[in-house]
Order: C-alpha cells, then structure tokens, then sequence
C-alpha cells in the first residue's frame, strides 16, 4: 500500500498474469524506501522481489542465457494492435512497461490449476534435468505460440536461440516444442494426447485483464522516489522537448526502447539523470522507425525481399539472425545498435555494416530541425539532444552482389571475430567489376571500416583473373591492420579472416565460373534443424524400475515451482552481500578503504579477515585430510585457502571483503566504492608453461601424488621400437557454468544456533566450513538444501567460502545474510577444471601397435596445492589406460602452481584429460603412418581384441566392445560414410570433412558413502525417504537434505549419487521389511493389507523407521564409444557436426530417459570444453578477460550435431550397482574428445591439400579461430585454379 502522502499519479501501470500493478510516485519530501523502485530497477528483479514470483530466474543479468524471459503484449503505437514478444526480464527497466501485459511462468499453468500444453510437453518428454532454465525455456516456446500461432521447426529453433542449457545437449527441448508445429507422426500426437490428459492441461486464451472488470482484484502498488526522471512521451515534439529539458545543465540523458545495451557494453554504467522512453511514439514504430526491433527490421526486410531492387534484403536478414539472439532481438532496436557503436567504436556492429553496405540514409531530428545522413555520416556528428527517426533503404540493381558474412565464436549469441558486408556490381558475363565496391570490416579497430584501397584496386578489374585476386588480397592485406586486445582474437586471425572473407565473397561473385572444386570457398556453412534418436531397451517385469517415465519433479519445474535457494522468502530485516574482489593477480594489499561504501545508505557493514570470528583458513573439503595422511602423506603439503585475502594476493579475483547491504542492488555499487592499494605487484604466472620455468620439478612425478602407471620397460621399447614419434598437447580450464549461481543464505536463530541454506553438492562439508570460520560447534548449524541448479563439480568446494563469508557476516550483525554471486564474480573468483599439459613419447611398429609410451602430464593445481589435486592425479593414472593395452607404459603425474583460484573437480575430473591424452596418442600414430585412426585404436585393443586371449574377468568386456563395435558400424553405416567422406574431400579444397570414432573404458569409482531415513507413517502407510543426496537434475530428491538425518555424509559427485542413495535407501527397506515379518500372515493365509501390517506393528512398540549408511564399495567399468562427423570451413576456422552417435554402456538402466539425457547433456559439456570454452587473461594483472556470458561460450543448440543419435546398451551385468544399473553423469564428456579428433583429421585433410603432411597439434578448446590457424592457410594459395 502507499503511504497517505504520496502522489496520486502513477508513474507506471501494467499487469503481471491479469493481475494490475501500479508504480506511484512518491509526495516530495516523502522518505524513500530501500524498497522502492528506481530509474534502473528491472522487470525482473519487480517480479522476484517485490512481487514474489520466483518463476522467473536470474543468471547473467546480459539476455545471453534465457533464464529470466517472459511474454510481453503490448500496443504497437504505430498500427493500435497487440504484439506479442518473449523478452529478456533482466534488462527491461521496469518503467518501461507501461500498458504491458506481462506473463510469467506462474501465470499460465500451475499444479493446482492444471500445467500449460508447453510446460507438460517440455517436462513429459524429459526437457528438464536440473531445472533452473526450464521456466525461461517454457515462456520462449509460449511466447512463440502467442505471436506465431502454430509454428514451422524452423520458427522453434529460432525461438530457443536465446535459451541456454548446461544439462540437457537441447535435444529433448526441442523434440518437445516441435510437436506444436503439426508437423509431427501420429505416434507423437497420441503422446501429446497421453501427456495432456495426464498433466491435466487447459487452454490458455490468452486474454488479458485490463483491471476494469466487476471484482477485478485491486492493483497491486510499488512506490518510486518522488524525483523520479522517466519520461514517457506520445509524440516526436513532446520526445524531444523532454530530451532537451532534462539535459540542462549537462545532465546525462539515456534514451530507451529495448535498453538491451545494459546488458552487453554498459551493464554497470552509473544511473543516468534522467530517461526518456521511446516505446509510445508512433513515428518511430513505422516502418523502419527508429524503435522497430530487429525482429521487426527481419520481418520487413524479409517482405520487401520480394520486391525488385530489393533482393539484397533477403541476405540482410539473414545475416541479422545471427545477431544476439530471439529475445534481444524482440526488444533491441537498429537505431540503438548504431548507437552502442555511436558510444563504443570498436563495438562489432552488424546492424551498422549491413545499413552502410545498403547505403541506407538516417533521418535526424533536433528539435524542429530535420536532416538526412548517411549511416557514415552518424559517426562524425554529436548526437547530443537528437532521436535518429527512421531509415530509408534505396534499392539496389540486380548488378550489385550483396554478401555480408559473421565468423563467431560459437554459433549463436557471440559476437563476431570479424564480420563484413560487400557489395560488387559485377558485370556477369564477363566478371568486371563496374564501378567502385563496398568492402566494409567489423572487429579490426574501431577506426576501419572500408578497405578504400582494395576497393579502388578492384575498380575496374575483372575477378576471374589471377592477377586480380591476388592482387586484391594483398592491397588488402596491406591496409587491415588489427588493433591488439588481449579479450579479442590474435590479430593475424583477423587480418587472415578479412582477406579469407574477401576471397569467400570473390568466389561468391564468379559461382560457377570457378572450378568445382573451388566453389565451398564461396558458400556459407548452414545448419539443418537438429534431430536425433534415443535407442534402448527395458524390462517390463522390473517396471517402474527402468521404466522411460519423467522424474516427480519435471512438472514443478517447467511451472517454475520447483523452489532454488534464490527463491527463498527474505526474513524480516534480511541483508544482501557483495563481494570485493582483488583487481590483481600477484601483489600485497597495502591498504582498503571502504569508506566511501560505509557511507552509502543502506550499507550496513564491510567485512574482511580481520571479522572473521574463527580461523580465516578455509578448510577445503576437511573430511579428505584424514584420508591424505591414513595414506602416510604429509598433510602440511595441502596449505589451506583464505576466507579473505590477508596479505598478499594469491590471484586475480581473490575475495577481499564483503559489503553488506539492505539490497543487492546497493551492496553492488557499494563494493564498486571499496578502494584497495596494493604494493610489491609482480606480473603473475598464469600457465602451465609459464610455471615450469621456475617450477622445472613439475616435470617430474609430483610429491603430492605418489601414484603411477608402471608397466615394463618404456625406456627400453622406446629403443628398440621401429618408429618413433613425440608430442606435446594442452587441455584448458573450464568454467562450471551452473545456471544457477552460487547461492547462500545464514539465519541466525536462537541459543546461537545458524541455519544454513546453500546451493551446495556437498552439505556436510558446507556445515563444516562454516563451524570453522565462525567457531561454532557443528551440531549448532543446521545445514539444509532441497535442490540446486546444476553442479557438475563446481558446487562442492566453490560452496564453502561462499557460506563461510556469509556466516561470519551473520554472525556478526545477528541479522540474516544472503550471498547470490554474479556471473562476473562467479568467473573471477570460484575454481574449475583443472588445466593439463601432456607430453608423450610413443613407440609403435608398422601396424600401429603402441610398443612404448612414456606420458607426463602437468597439472596447473592454481595458488597452491590441493587434496583434489591429490584425487584428480590418481584418477589420470587409473583411466590413462582407457580400453588399450600397455605392454611397456610410464605415466606419470606433475603438478605446478600458478597465481590462479584452487581448481577443482569438474564433471569427469582427471578422467576426461586421461583418455583424451591416450586417444591423441593414437590419432598422432595414424597420421604418421597414414592409416586410418581406427585401424589403429582397433590394433591396441585390451578387450574386443581376438589377438589378446579373454580372462574369466574380461569376457562379459569383450562381448560387450564387440557387440558395441559391430553394431556402430553397422547401424551409424561407418563404412559408407567414410568413403563419401573422402569423395567429399577430394572434391572440395575449401570444405573439409572427417569422422572420428573414439571407444571408452571409463572406470567408476563407488567413493562415496550416503545415509538414508526411511520412515513408515502408520495412520496410512505412506513411506518417507530422506537421504543424504543433493538433487541437481538426476530425479535424486524426495526430502530436503539436512544435516540432521545426513550428519555426517558426503559429496553428491561422481555420478554415483544415485546409486549409493538408493543402495541405502533398500539397505534401510531390508531392515524395515525384516521388523514387518512378525505381522505378515503366516504362509498359506492371504496376505494382509500394508496398513494393517504397519499398524499392528506399530502397537507393539515396533520401530518403523531405519537409518543407514552405505560405505564406499568396489567399482566397474562403464564402456562407450562415439562416432562424429564434422564438415570445416578451412577459410573462416568454423564447423558442423553433421552427425555423432553415442553408444554407452548404461548397464540395466534405472531410468533410461534420465540415463540418456545425462549421456546427451556430458556429451555436450564436454564439447565445451574441447570446441568453445576458452579463457583469455589480462597478461598484467591475471583478470580473466572472458568473465561473462557476453564472453564465455558453452554450447547453444546451434552448435550441436545436427544428428545427435543416442543409445544405451543393451541391459548389461553390473553386479555392483543398485538393479544391475550403471552411471551416466559423467562418462560421456570423455567420449566427446571425438570431436576435436575430427575437427583435427578434417584439419590435416586441408593441410595435405596445402602440401603440408606433417602432425599439427590442436590443443583444447579448439576454437574457430585456433582451428583456422592450425590448417594454415597461406596468401598464395587463395587462387581461381
């Protein structure tokens, strides 16, 4: 309710689900409220705090992962009719929305009202895992469904273009929205009939309250500060006259229509004085007005393609698909692209390139004045007090070839490394190019655009000379002159890429007047719509026991009721912090001020070590220690982290403190005050190799891990082997990239008791690190979380700071504290995947048995070591062997330090790195004796193999590689492809193709112990389970995990979790079984009913419910292999993975849908890590340059095979595992190593074309821009013959 002194008129009015809100001003001179709403407070942070609909999830806060979307409706000023629009709910100011309808996932489906078609069929057809994105995936296809009725595939897989996922691999997402297409088999309607019926779907009519009706709820109100400088104008005038009032006085002015900009170049621009939206105009909203979006620029463009002189406006749209991605594009506008490079010149602009190439004009208003400019032109004015109002686009002859190209990271929402838009009128008939070109760059500096003299070189020439290409490519060559930034691709890439593109769009032009052979120079690399299967089998006798049924959960999750620690309530007087992080990599901290930020109202306090009521030494995952030294280890090897930085810097993004404040909003422009002063600074080690330097021992078998792999005589069948080869090969880090941030919350409660709720993997170890830091007994903290999302290892010690630092700042304050990290602090400070860098020698003969090896591998342990570091080096050493066998084999681990975080696990820790480094031997033995890379996997085989007799322990192995084998190469037809392949090859200089086959031992390690609390009620005989596992998307929970029922468990990781909880869980039903007989009925006599049973026993004093322990037990072996074929544009470093299949060993499934999921979404993780996941440094200081989603790349469903094929083995033995089953979560990242071996055989395809025949190491990740160096491609090979 508002005070009885504020404002009557609103400065805002929407609804959110029908519901009617209200934003009122505020009286003048009225207080203003830490709860008010301000000039930059979002749609989403309105929805999850004030209004508590928590449906709506935060991430990045940049419109890069899809998380927070919802549906807009609002009126189109220009036509007065509705549209509909999914839009990123992080970055709309939430006075933008006037006269919105909004809906939320809450808003269309529910649990008790009955789940939406979208979210039943999502969550039906298994598109949720750990269910963090599903809500933001649900309102993209509604969205969808709202403005677009029934859509094409295509229109689908546009629409999730913005929708990120770390656990799925996408497939099952899109199999679920395409069946709204229509275009679906009578089969997948009778599941969708099946589904509805079963979810109790409605129908949604997508009516909207307007809050006039008879007993419409009242409006809900939010109050906003009485100087409070948002301007909605109706017309051009009243815009203009805003703009120029508000700037009196050189106040800084922030015109909005999409406000898009926020979340990619000023994400943390201080609030300007004043905003004038420019959503109501109508002028602007005409055709090519100024606040069209580029979603409505595409549209038109696309109509007016049809249109003589106007073709070109098909390829501009295009090339605008590949911008951002859906939900940006719905709300971003062409004119506020032109001007983030207005502000930022070396913003990569598409939008700018395409209008220029186009010749478009621009309409400028300044007060009454009005002029037209050219798009050039807009770059050489002050833009002060104007508004851009629209556009004109001439129409270009049929003689002009239009191509604008966009080389990026990953496939989707990444800007360009370089991008380009030509224009050549070309003479036909004879290929002369008639008048002067247009050759503009993107990505070079932010001072080139056009190459003026390779434009005026072409002036004039015909293109199917020799001399002129060359010539051409050299003029350029001579005028595109990068400019170095370490966050950017080398420059020679770029400069490569210019002249690359500039030949791509020659060939273009010629078609087919070049050679055949020639031609892919010319064509782009499209994407098909993904498809895949999943193939498996099940026992009826065992259902629901490896039934394909969804998890309990899906339903609640795609609905967005499924509850995160975010989502959590606020308690009453309940504090937000911020952390303040160290800016450098290596240096003494001389000083802090935090003055500034004690000032600021609303800060409550500043805490540092000096607070830290217990030890400021974080204990990382404590329960190890013992551990370490039962194996006579000295445990002074294994120093302890810091809470707080105190001292010297040990990395870059190092905690140093922790601002505590009334909201999250303040405590972030608080840390951003703290000032810290550093002394002794020294540039910091970053890398492995760097390290070496000063670390030569990291060359030796490390001390922190005496375990080894030593079979034979390496030294000596290195000698006396035929042929001999050596190599050296690096695998990066990788950020975990949890959809979910790191999140905490501290409760001080009574008798000093704390309640702690994390997003951990790993509770107990949570409890005990924050014990430490605040010097509380354990059995006063009481530890609690239901569900996180997503882990993937980088939950376990990243966690435990967190909540430490959270508690100290509880503690002191006796107030509750929540900790949510964002994405740039999530990168910069928490740890991942450890990096390697592996040597070999190897020793082989003629056949391409390996005789010898002797491997080193080097891990980067970060600042110091660690007992995960411990753990990741003897994983190596047990999975190094993969399937093969080792006559006369050393492998041994090394560890060096670095000024980086600690790292640690991350999905399939040590085990990826393992078989990789095996299988790149391999690869490096077939490329010296030209032999195809199976061949020679297939000549070392330990199992599989009939040249190696079976042991009584390998025969189920061997049936199991043979039968796996065989039927890959009959059912995924190896042979045939590999024969088109090189068809393909042979015919194509500048696309290549290679399929790669990888096969898998992956050993699983039962380290783990789980209690379980299996509780029989007696009024009804329901059962309650609580087990000491953390639910992350693997169908794990029934009960919240507490310290309580778990005093004393273990980490959820290794992909064991459900295995052991549910060995515990029948541990606990044995005993409970065995209390019951008693009260069973005698044989011969019918059985009595389960309540009577219960009841009875209950009477007499019988304990119904059991608690037990499962203890770590023995292992097996997971076996797998995976066939990718990938298609690379040599020119550009781009690829496709036009088809993988994945076989895996999944013994007898528990449940093959979530089974094959895991397989599908560690596939796809892994491709990360190999393909697209790359960190740059600041070489200075140690900042990680590539700390957001702007930047950092996981995989979008673009970039996925295109043919995903999926199969589970047939039911296999497994003794160990609960019903005979075998783990999924992890093996499948090691098998997607198989798609960097193809992208390196395609890669020495185009280098044997090159002339060059020598091994090329390709190192991971394999970027477009590492790819593309290593097939190099030199200037005189870019000719028409």
């Amino acid at each position: 309710m508002a005070p009885t002194n504020a404002a009557n008129d609103a400065a805002v009015s929407f609804s959110i689900n029908s519901q009617p809100h209200k934003v009122l001003k505020r009286a003048a001179g009225d207080d203003v409220s830490g709860d008010d709403v301000t000039s930059t407070t979002t749609l989403a942070e309105y929805l999850r705090r004030h209004q508590q609909l928590p449906g709506t999830k935060t991430m990045c806060r940049e419109g890069m992962c899809g998380a927070c979307v919802v549906n807009v409706t609002s009126v189109n000023p220009a036509t007065g009719q509705p549209e509909s629009r999914a839009v990123n709910s992080c970055m709309v100011p939430l006075q933008a929305c006037g006269d919105w309808s909004i809906q939320t996932v809450e808003g269309i489906g529910n649990r008790k009202d009955g789940y939406h078609p979208v979210q039943a069929r999502l969550a039906h057809m298994n598109g949720t895992q750990c269910g963090y994105c599903s809500p933001g995936m649900v309102m993209s296809m509604y969205s969808l469904l709202q403005s677009k009725g029934q859509p094409t595939p295509e229109q689908v897989e546009q629409a999730m273009d913005g929708n990120l996922c770390r656990c799925t691999g996408y497939r099952p997402i899109l199999d679920a929205f395409k069946t709204f297409t229509g275009e679906t088999d009578d089969s997948t309607k009778k599941l969708v009939r099946d589904i509805e019926e079963a979810a109790g779907c409605h129908g949604n009519s997508g009516a909207n309250c307007k809050g006039t009706c008879a007993g419409c709820p009242r409006a809900r109100t939010a109050l906003t500060p009485a100087g409070s400088t948002w301007r909605v104008p109706s017309s051009l005038p009243q815009a203009l006259a805003d703009l120029s009032g508000l700037s009196v006085g050189g106040k800084t002015i922030r015109l909005v229509a999409g406000n898009t900009s926020t979340g990619v170049l000023d994400k943390y621009e201080a609030p300007a004085d004043g905003y004038v939206s420019l959503l109501k105009i109508p002028e602007l909203r005409e055709v090519f007005g100024a606040a069209v979006t580029l979603s409505q620029l595409i549209t038109e463009l696309e109509k007016l393609s049809g249109s003589a002189g106007y073709r070109h406006c098909a390829e501009m749209a295009r090339h605008l698909r590949l911008v951002a991605n859906t939900p940006v594009r719905n709300a971003a506008t062409w004119a506020g692209n032109l001007m983030i490079k207005y502000k930022h010149r070396s913003f990569p602009s598409d939008v700018f390139l395409l209008l220029t190439a186009a010749r478009a004009t621009l309409k400028i208003a300044e007060g009454r004045k009005m002029e037209e400019i050219s798009v050039e032109k807009l770059y050489e004015i002050s833009m002060a007090n104007k508004i851009i109002i629209s556009m004109k686009l001439p129409a270009l002859d049929d003689k002009y070839i239009f191509k604008s190209y966009k080389i990026t990271p990953r496939a989707i929402s990444a800007h360009a490394y370089v991008n380009a838009a030509f224009v050549v009128p070309c003479d036909s008939a004879t290929g002369k190019v008639t008048e002067r070109p247009t050759l503009l760059f993107g990505g070079i500096s932010g001072q080139f655009v056009h190459a003026e003299n390779t434009e005026r070189f072409l002036t004039g020439r015909c293109l199917n000379e020799a001399s002129t290409v060359s010539g051409a490519l050299e003029t350029l060559r001579g005028e595109v002159r990068p400019e170095p930034d370490p966050e950017l691709a080398d420059v020679s890439y770029r400069a490569r890429l210019a002249s690359h593109l500039l030949f791509k769009v020659m060939i273009h032009t010629l078609g087919d007047k070049v050679p055949a052979h020639l031609r892919s120079a010319g064509q782009d690399l499209t994407r098909d719509l993904m498809k895949g299967t999943q193939e498996f089998e099940t026992d009826k006798t065992l259902w629901p026991v490896n039934q394909a049924i969804p998890k309990l959960e899906a339903e609640i999750q795609t609905s967005g009721e499924a509850e995160y620690l975010d989502d959590q309530h606020e308690a009453p007087g309940e504090l937000h912090g911020y952390y303040v992080l160290a800016t450098v990599g290596n240096a003494v901290i001389s000083s802090i001020d935090a003055s500034q930020a004690l000032a600021m109202p609303g800060v409550q306090d500043f805490v540092t070590a000096k607070d830290v009521m217990g030890s400021n030494d974080n204990v990382l995952m404590g329960q190890f220690v013992t551990f370490f030294g039962a194996l006579g280890l000295d445990g002074k090897m294994v120093p302890t982290d810091q809470l707080f930085a105190d001292g010297r810097v040990r990395f870059c993004g190092q905690p140093i403190g922790l601002v505590v404040a009334d909201n999250r909003e303040v405590a972030r422009r608080a840390a951003a005050l703290v000032k810290v002063h550093y002394s002794q600074q020294e540039r910091p080690v970053l890398t492995i190799k760097e390290a070496l330097i000063n670390q030569p021992e990291g060359r030796q078998q490390t001390k922190l891990c005496p375990a080894n792999l030593k079979i034979g005589d390496a030294d000596v069948a290195l000698e006396q082997a035929p042929h001999r080869l050596s190599g050296e090969w690096e695998v990066g880090t990788q950020f975990h990239f949890t959809m979910e941030p790191q999140s905490v919350r501290v409760v001080p409660n009574e008798d000093g008791q704390l309640n702690v709720f994390s997003a951990t993997q790993t509770i107990k170890d949570v409890v005990d690190a924050v014990s430490h830091a605040v010097n509380v007994p354990s059995n006063k903290i009481n530890g609690q979380v239901r569900r996180i999302g997503g882990g993937y290892g980088g939950k376990i010690t990243n966690s435990l700071p967190v909540a430490s630092a959270c508690a100290v700042a509880a503690v002191k304050l006796n107030r509750p504290v929540r900790v949510v990290l964002d994405i740039e602090n999530m990168i910069d400070m928490c740890a991942t995947r450890l990096p390697y860098l592996i040597s070999y020698e190897a020793g082989y003969d003629d056949s391409g048995r390996l005789l010898a090896l002797k491997m080193h591998l080097v891990m980067n342990l970060g600042h110091s070591n660690t007992l995960l570091g411990f753990i990741e080096a003897m994983d190596v050493i047990q999975r190094v062997k993969n399937l093969y066998h080792a006559e006369h084999w050393t492998v041994t681990p090394g560890t060096v330090t670095t000024n980086q975080c600690l790292y640690t696990a991350c999905r399939a820790p040590g085990s990826v790195q393992a078989i990789a480094a095996i299988e790149t031997v391999m690869n490096h033995i077939a490329h010296e004796l030209r032999m195809d890379p199976w061949e020679v996997r297939k000549a070392n085989f330990a199992v599989g193999n009939p040249k190696i007799p079976p042991t009584p322990q390998s025969e189920d192995a061997n049936r199991v590689v043979s039968l796996m084998v065989s039927e890959m190469f009959e059912k995924a037809d190896i042979m045939k492809r590999k024969a088109d392949i090189d068809s393909f090859n042979k015919s194509n200089r500048w696309r290549k193709r290679a399929l790669a086959m990888l096969p898998m031992n992956y050993h699983v390690a039962m380290m783990s112990k789980m209690v379980t609390l299996v509780s029989i009620y007696d009024k009804d005989g329901s059962v309650a389970v609580s087990h000491g596992g953390v639910e992350m998307g693997q169908g794990l929970n029934t009960k919240p995990n507490n310290t309580l029922v778990n005093p004393n468990g273990f980490v959820t990781g290794g992909s064991v979790g459900s295995e052991m909880c549910s060995l515990a869980v029948r541990q606990a039903c044995d005993q409970l079984k065995e209390r019951l007989k008693p009260f069973r009925a005698p044989e011969g006599e019918p059985e009595r009913p389960w309540q009577q049973v219960v009841q009875m026993a209950s009477m007499m004093g019988t304990n119904l419910t059991a608690h037990t322990l499962r203890p770590w037990s023995q292992g097996y072996s997971v076996w797998g292999l995976t066939a990718a074929e990938v298609e690379l544009d040599v020119l550009t470093g781009e690829y496709r993975f036009n088809r993988v299949d994945v076989y895996e060993d999944a013994g007898q499934s528990l449940s093959p849908w979530i089974d094959v999921g895991q397989v599908e979404g560690a596939f796809t993780m892994g491709m990360g890590l190999f393909l697209t996941e790359q960190y740059r440094y600041d070489p200075e200081t140690g900042r990680k340059l590539t700390n957001r989603a702007w930047n950092y790349y996981p995989p979008t469903h673009k970039d996925m095979p295109r043919d995903f094929r999926v199969k589970l083995l047939k039911n296999n033995k497994n003794d160990v595992g609960i019903f005979n089953s075998k783990a999924t979560g992890e093996p499948a990242v090691c098998m997607s190593h198989a798609c960097l071996l193809a992208i390196q055989q395609a890669v020495a395809e185009a280098r044997r074309d090159a002339g060059l025949n020598d091994w090329v190491t390709i190192n991971a990740p394999s970027t477009v821009e590492y790819t593309e160096t290593a097939c190099e491609t030199k200037p005189e090979m870019l000719v028409l013959s």
